[in-house]
């Protein structure tokens, strides 16, 4: 290569890195926006102070007179306002809401002379069962409504601060809706002092259940019955199966 021509090459090479290394470089891409902050839900209306519980007792009593003519009794026990929520959050849970209700204890005792649950035992359930029944739903939906910031109050105390008192009220509806009917004695097996019933599959069902297989099939329904027009005047959907 002759010299002129190597001049030229390397003149060339020269221009060639200095406009690398010149040429203004491409500004680098935005960074992307950050996402979108998620808006916090809006918080719900403040909890009312609860009165004392002779108050809210006069009021539940006054406001559930006209539900069913034979849930009076049931109204003259104290700290009613507890109670009701309690019940409700115990049924949703799957527990035995027994120690809120002592009154309303079969006034005869269980027992089982041919190891069956059968007739004899469901019919001292008859009297609960009818009072659910005559129970009128929309009048109960009505005073559940103007009773809804004493009961929401009253369920955040138990340490629920998030949730509502009709999702409690519908899970409670739903357990009872969901439990299972069985028609005819059913076989018991002693256990101690206690019972269990002779089928597996009706053994390892809940307290709430097994309260409900106590009862027998035709206060079961009328309970399912009711639960059901209370959850509909209450506009509580319930999952059908």
């Amino acid at each position: 290569m002759k010299k002129p021509i190597l001049w030229v090459v390397i003149a060339l090479a020269v221009v060639a890195v200095a406009a690398v290394l010149l040429w203004p470089k491409p500004a680098a891409p935005p960074p992307p926006p950050p996402p979108p902050q998620a808006q916090a839900a809006p918080p719900g209306p403040a909890d009312i102070p609860l009165p004392p519980s002779e108050t809210s007792d006069q009021l539940m009593r006054k406001v559930l007179g006209n539900v069913s003519p034979l849930i009076a009794k049931w109204l003259q026990q104290d700290n009613l306002l507890d109670r009701t929520v309690v019940v409700a959050d115990n049924l949703a849970e799957g527990v035995s809401p027994r120690k809120q209700l002592p009154f309303l204890a079969p006034a005869k005792p269980f027992s089982a002379p041919k190891n069956v649950l059968d007739e004899r035992s469901y019919k001292r359930y008859d009297a609960f069962a009818d009072a659910i029944a005559s129970i009128d739903a929309k009048t109960l939906a009505a005073a559940v409504r103007e009773l809804r910031p004493l009961l929401e109050s009253a369920y955040h105390k138990l340490g629920y601060p998030d949730r509502t008192f009709d999702s409690v009220a519908t899970r409670a509806l739903q357990r009872l809706v969901d439990a299972p009917v069985v028609e005819g004695p059913i076989p018991l097996t002693p256990k101690g002092a206690i019972w269990r019933y002779s089928a597996d599959e009706l053994e390892s069902l809940g307290p709430v259940e097994k309260h409900l297989l106590r009862m027998g099939p035709r206060n079961t329904k009328l309970i399912q019955i009711k639960s059901r027009e209370v959850a509909s005047a209450l506009d509580l959907r319930l999952a059908a199966h």
